[in-house]
């Protein structure tokens, strides 16, 4: 080898022939759905819609807590997935600028979209980024731009010590009122806090999330937790009030609840809850298995003496009853 060959080929290698760009790694160190997002119990990837009716916790009907599981996912989701998705066509325009350490893309608006968005992407340390996501609307001045979305990340790296997009942990916050606000959304309030790790493609995916409306006596709050394998099904934990105790001629107080719902990749699954308060005069529990069809197949109530109906050994996919530690 000549030694004009040799400077030639380190020359491409010092150049860093086939390496990632800054605006790329920029865009490759935001959150992605697939990191953010809570699963949910599926048959061969069909789920039950939220618009579909639930008979309530009667045998060889929709499962009451699938049901509640299911749409408890979509709230969360609701609050993440959609705001992510607009991040996803901000970042495919070229930065508006571009420096070592920070990107900034907008103001960028649609064309029919009453708004406009400013996203800033920061590289606080060696391999840590945090950004904010601030929207207007676009007839007001820029003086108008209001966070909606905070966050950080930090992702794993290839082995050539580049940003891998999809997998890394990080934290992110929605600001509900200010989108509404907006008018994007219409239903949205309060604060959704969301942890969330997907260090692999098999690996033990997990999404923590706290939502929090209000102060004092007014004040609402949820909790949940969710923990998948590929290909193994998954759990979720959440903290909420909901009037699941409804004995006949009594209030519809809302008891304090706490469920924790798993299932098998198939769909079957089973949610174990206990209650308080509300229409209760102490503690109880609730137990309920689905079928892969999510219908009721076995339902337990610690009032009463004996199971409703089904038998817990056979017709539960998991045994015995776990409780959430929310």
């Amino acid at each position: 080898m000549t030694t004009h060959t040799k400077l030639l080929m380190a020359a491409l290698v010092l150049t860093g022939c086939g390496r990632m760009d800054a605006a790329t790694e920029f865009r490759s160190a935001l959150p992605t759905r697939e990191q953010v997002e809570v699963g949910e119990p599926q048959q061969k990837g069909q789920a039950l819609r939220a618009d579909e009716a639930v008979q309530g916790l009667e045998r060889d009907k929709t499962s009451e807590l699938y049901q509640l599981t299911r749409t408890t996912t979509a709230f969360v989701n609701g609050n993440t997935v959609a705001i992510l998705a607009l991040i996803g066509r901000v970042t495919e325009h070229t930065p508006t600028s571009l420096t070592d350490d920070t990107a900034v893309w907008g103001p960028y608006t649609e064309a029919l979209a009453r708004n406009a968005w400013r996203l800033t992407v920061k590289k606080t340390g060696e391999n840590t980024y945090a950004y904010v996501l601030a929207g207007k609307n676009k007839q007001a001045a820029d003086s108008a731009f209001a966070d909606v979305l905070t966050g950080t990340h930090t992702p794993v790296l290839d082995e050539a010590g580049e940003v891998t997009k999809g997998f890394g942990q990080g934290e992110l916050v929605v600001d509900s009122d200010r989108l509404k606000n907006l008018g994007e959304s219409e239903s949205g309030e309060g604060a959704l806090s969301v942890q969330y790790a997907r260090p692999d493609s098999t690996s033990a995916v997990t999404v923590n999330a706290q939502f929090r409306l209000g102060q004092g006596n007014k004040s609402r709050e949820a909790d949940y937790r969710y923990r998948a394998v590929p290909g193994q099904g998954g759990e979720f934990d959440f903290k909420m009030q909901r009037d699941l105790y409804k004995p006949a001629g009594s209030s519809q107080l809302l008891e304090d609840i706490t469920i924790k719902s798993r299932w098998q990749e198939t769909g079957a699954g089973r949610s174990d809850v206990k209650l308080s308060g509300g229409d209760l005069a102490a503690e109880a529990t609730l137990n309920e298995c689905w079928n892969t069809g999510f219908n009721s197949a076995y339902l337990f109530f610690s009032l009463e003496a004996q199971p409703r109906y089904g038998v817990e050994a056979t017709d539960c996919v998991f045994t015995p009853a776990v409780y959430s530690a929310l």
